[in-house]
């Protein structure tokens, strides 16, 4: 009974010691795909940081965890630069930069070196968006490549950039509810003349991978309708500034510089029959006529946006006619500068009243000796 005993516990003994070395090796696996992940995030910030000549980043350090929704817009800070990424499918990630790594990486662009000085607080804008779009390509690229080879792979893969954010509010919108892989670097920049944090927030691929098969078995059309509606919240509020052209008409560049006031342009009579809105790019997008409305001009549609002819056939002119000008004065020579050579009033109201000098007046001079002035 007792050697049986003996040879249960070794057997148990055995067993544990074969488990623990089994956990053992799953960790320390664990921890090298970690390591290996965390040097190819630093390798693709350095090497997008060595394309922008006096960036001279360096990541100090990462942190890498999962956050829902809730955490990740907790995260956006007052000032900090926001851009969308754009995935694979309908997978969106996000980027987030504090404004002292926004301000270094512009500072570097606009002047080949970051500068120690303090950030003034602002708001990004689509200038700044301008200036990080390509270095935000080449990082999440950088990253993709480095990556490969690795677990984290499917994670970082097939991100670009979007659009830029000027605004934190649409976020909750924009997207979807679920797990984040949030990746944490910690970046100097300048040789350490400024410091601060650089977010990339990305789906969780195994839930998107769910959530994708989950909403297979709908209909596109109860997709789509979401859609519409969430682009309708986001942009549908959004202003359009939209012009009312009578007519336009050509001028050569010698008669826009005879122009004068008084000076009458000729509008065809058809102007008034028929005008159009058209987009800040002279896109033409509806047609109407000029009328009043309360008292005030108005604009009356004659046909729906979109259609460029109305119910009589007439069609918006789709090129400029020459302008007939009718010169209240004859047509003056173009419009000069005046300079002191044309005798306006020098320092002091004197003018120059110098005349050329008579043939009486060079002969003195040089029987004198003199320099005719």
């Amino acid at each position: 009974m007792t050697d049986q005993t003996d040879a249960r516990h070794m057997d148990k003994s055995a067993h544990d010691t074969a488990l623990t070395k089994m956990a053992t090796r799953h960790r320390v696996a664990q921890a090298q795909e970690r390591a290996a992940f965390v040097a190819a995030l630093r390798v693709a910030f350095g090497r997008m940081s060595a394309e922008c000549p006096g960036l001279d980043g360096v990541v100090q350090d990462v942190t890498i965890r999962q956050g829902a929704l809730a955490e990740v817009l907790d995260l956006a800070e007052p000032g900090m630069f926001l851009a969308l990424l754009e995935g694979q499918g309908e997978r969106m990630g996000l980027l987030m930069a504090c404004p002292v790594v926004l301000a270094g990486m512009v500072e570097a662009q606009a002047t080949g070196r970051v500068d120690k000085s303090d950030v003034a607080q602002r708001q990004p804008t689509r200038t700044d968006a301008a200036l990080l779009a390509p270095m935000v390509d080449a990082f999440l690229r950088l990253a993709q490549i480095r990556c490969a080879d690795l677990p984290q792979a499917p994670m970082v893969s097939g991100y670009g950039y979007g659009t830029f954010l000027d605004n934190p509010r649409p976020l909750g919108l924009m997207l979807d509810e679920g797990q984040f892989n949030i990746l944490h670097l910690r970046v100097s920049l300048g040789f350490g003349a400024k410091e601060g944090d650089w977010f990339v927030i990305l789906p969780d691929p195994a839930q998107a991978q769910q959530n994708a098969s989950d909403q297979s078995g709908g209909t596109d059309t109860d997709s789509d309708k979401d859609w519409q509606d969430r682009l309708q919240i986001v942009i549908g509020d959004s202003g359009v500034v939209l012009n009312s052209v009578l007519c336009r008409v050509q001028l050569t560049l010698t008669e826009a510089l005879r122009l004068r006031s008084g000076d009458i342009l000729r509008l065809p009579d058809t102007a008034l029959e028929m005008l159009t809105l058209e987009s800040i790019d002279q896109s033409a997008l509806a047609i109407g006529r000029l009328g009043q409305a309360r008292g005030q001009r108005a604009v009356r549609l004659t046909a729906d946006p979109g259609h460029l002819s109305d119910a009589t056939g007439a069609v918006a002119p789709s090129f400029a006619l020459p302008a007939s000008i009718l010169w209240v004065q004859p047509p003056q020579p173009p419009f000069t500068p005046p300079t002191a050579a044309d005798g306006v009033e020098m320092d002091g109201g004197a003018q120059d009243t110098q005349q050329p000098l008579s043939s009486t007046d060079t002969q003195q001079a040089q029987d004198t000796g003199d320099t005719a002035p």
